[in-house]
């Protein structure tokens, strides 16, 4: 498989005629950004090799332990992990519930701290939800932004599956000749 220094440049690579396309379809330089945005996050940080110790992984630092559940499940190179479709959905919808469960933690914390350990509920925990919602919708951050950047989160860690599969196909070619 290509090495990680390797899917990085592919990644950098990807992101000007990333940018490119989002600006030729959108002609919008928030979509076009954020799509590019994507695309650098989920190739470095992102992709597929967060269930093994690489340099996505190791990019995390202190927040590392975040992937450790996600490491212990997932089979590296599994279609769970390194799937076109699958791979990123996964990881995003681990991330988002590893980073509300972290949230609620600090909601409950603080509320610990302040009101005298009255934990909050979920009604409270989706109230302040709502708050971060409307602050990055105040700097352009809507529904439409949040989609470009999937779209780019997608293609940043799709490039690394692909260039595996190419990476493959390639040795196995020059081992028949």
């Amino acid at each position: 498989m290509p090495s990680g220094k390797t899917h990085d440049l592919i990644t950098v690579a990807l992101a000007p005629p990333t940018f490119a396309a989002a600006w030729g379809l959108t002609g919008s330089l928030t979509l076009s950004a954020a799509a590019t945005a994507g695309v650098l996050f989920g190739g470095l940080m992102f992709g597929p090799d967060l269930d093994i110790q690489s340099r996505q992984y190791t990019r995390w630092g202190v927040f590392r332990f975040l992937w450790l559940p996600y490491r212990a499940v997932f089979r590296h190179r599994s279609r769970w992990s390194h799937g076109i479709i699958f791979g990123t959905l996964i990881r995003v919808v681990y991330f988002a519930a590893a980073l509300t469960l972290l949230f609620w933690a600090g909601v409950y914390a603080r509320a610990a701290v302040t009101a005298g350990g009255a934990p909050p509920g979920w009604r409270e925990v989706l109230n302040v939800w709502r708050v971060v919602e409307q602050g990055a919708a105040g700097y352009g951050v809507g529904p439409r932004a949040l989609l470009a950047a999937l779209a780019g989160l997608w293609w940043g860690a799709a490039s690394h599956t692909l260039t595996d599969v190419a990476w493959s196909v390639v040795r196995k070619g020059s081992e028949i000749f």
